[in-house]
């Protein structure tokens, strides 16, 4: 038997979801749109409450008191470290290197040789000039033949050796001229090249002279004074050749250790040359280079600050000007400009050992003055016609404008707008900074 679904089943149901259905949904809607009047309310209060404790909370920054303090003012140049004491030994003549006894590093005693040159070709030029000599001496003893003639042919020789000579000397002075000119040798050597190459000069024209007044002799008085002059010329050469051979050999003229010694045997050393330092075991200065415009505003004795970069980091050194140069010569910078710049010597303080040619820094120091109210120039910002700082007063910022005076590389000093004991506000970039802010000290 079947029984069919009444239609009436879920009735009760039915009717309520037919029956109150558009009044449930007016009344959903309205509690929806009260229930979001109420979000929205609560989310506006809680951004005004998040507006107002962020306005309300102080600003973290760093803030400095302003006291006062020495200002110093300077610049940085670079330098190279030398041995307090050293000495350049340089070669007076041309020769190929025959012993090198020392190496770099080596400890010497004065007058120890250190280095030889070969002296073959100056023991030939002697020679010769003895055998000059034995020759005019032999002509003296001459009582026949036509002694003007054998004196003139005499003369001539001379003449010609005095030429070479002169001619050597002139050479090696230009060498000797090129070098100082670059600053390699001390002013002596050049000076000594100098009259050496004006000595041989003035012999040479002497014996032209002499031969002139051979040719206008008519007679043959004075033949004993022609002579002993002859003799006296020829010994004045021999000297100088001996003198010559004896600095072929290098000696030490301090006691001292060796530096720059890189000749080897065998090799060519011409006049002018350096051919190795001998510098003292203690003692360092340093060599630096300073613009021309600088340079007034330093003197001897001024106090520095070297820094010397090594693995551990960088070591600070103290020292002071030794001298300062009263000209200028042309060098070429880093990024390849020509400037006129002052050498600068610097006396340099230090117990542990410093290696000779290491490259440092050296802070020179050209204004300094006591009980100065300064600040970080990070600190000013422009404000209106001038600048001012982030004053924190009773905990808030407040913006002060000031005047400032020098400056150097990261401070200023201020010379009005802030007194002894004031803080200002270091962080001038700070979010949400403006005044009337609380500050929080870092």
């Amino acid at each position: 038997m079947s029984v069919e679904p009444s239609s009436a089943k879920g009735f009760p149901f039915s009717f309520f979801r037919k029956g109150r259905m558009p009044g449930t949904k007016k009344n959903n809607q309205k509690n929806t749109r009260k229930r979001r009047v109420i979000i929205y309310g609560i989310i506006a209060v809680l951004v005004l409450a998040s507006v107002l404790a962020s306005s309300l909370k102080p600003l973290a920054g760093t803030v400095l008191t302003v006291e006062p303090k020495e200002f110093v003012r300077g610049f940085t140049e670079e330098g190279q470290v030398l041995a307090a004491q050293e000495w350049p030994l340089y070669t007076s003549v041309d020769g190929k290197v025959m012993a090198v006894h020392v190496r770099n590093g080596d400890s010497v005693s004065k007058g120890q040789t250190l280095l030889e040159l070969d002296t073959a070709d100056l023991v030939y030029q002697l020679t010769a000039l003895k055998a000059q000599l034995q020759s005019v001496e032999g002509q003296h003893l001459q009582t026949t033949g036509d002694p003007i003639k054998a004196l003139v042919q005499q003369q001539t020789l001379l003449i010609e050796q005095a030429e070479r000579d002169a001619q050597a000397l002139e050479q090696s002075h230009s060498r000797m001229k090129a070098l100082y000119d670059a600053g390699a040798i001390p002013l002596t050597q050049y000076e000594e090249a100098r009259l050496q190459a004006e000595k041989a000069r003035n012999f040479l024209e002497q014996q032209k002279a002499a031969l002139a007044l051979l040719y206008e002799q008519q007679s043959l008085p004075g033949t004993e004074q022609i002579y002993a002059g002859q003799k006296d010329a020829l010994q004045a050469q021999i000297s100088q050749l001996e003198d010559r051979i004896g600095k072929a050999k290098v000696t030490a003229p301090e006691d001292g250790l060796i530096k720059d010694a890189h000749l080897k045997e065998g090799e060519f050393a011409a006049a002018g040359q350096l051919l190795l330092n001998v510098f003292a075991p203690k003692g360092y200065k340093a060599e630096g280079y300073i613009l021309a415009k600088e340079a007034p505003s330093l003197k001897a004795g001024d106090p520095v600050e070297i820094i010397l970069d090594t693995n551990s980091g960088n070591q600070i050194l103290s020292g002071d000007i030794e001298s300062v140069e009263p000209s200028a010569v042309e060098r070429i910078s880093p990024l390849g400009l020509k400037e006129n710049r002052v050498k600068v010597t610097v006396s340099l303080h230090s117990e542990s050992t410093v290696i000779i040619g290491s490259t440092v820094d050296i802070k020179f120091i050209t204004h300094r003055a006591e009980a100065q109210l300064m600040i970080p120039k990070t600190a000013l910002f422009p404000y209106e016609n001038g600048e001012a700082v982030w004053a924190v007063d009773e905990g808030k910022a407040r913006i002060r404008p000031v005047v400032k005076g020098m400056e150097n590389d990261k401070e200023v000093i201020i010379l009005e707008g802030l007194t002894s004991g004031d803080q200002i506000l270091l962080d001038t970039d700070l979010a949400g900074l403006k005044e009337g802010k609380k500050i929080k000290a870092l």
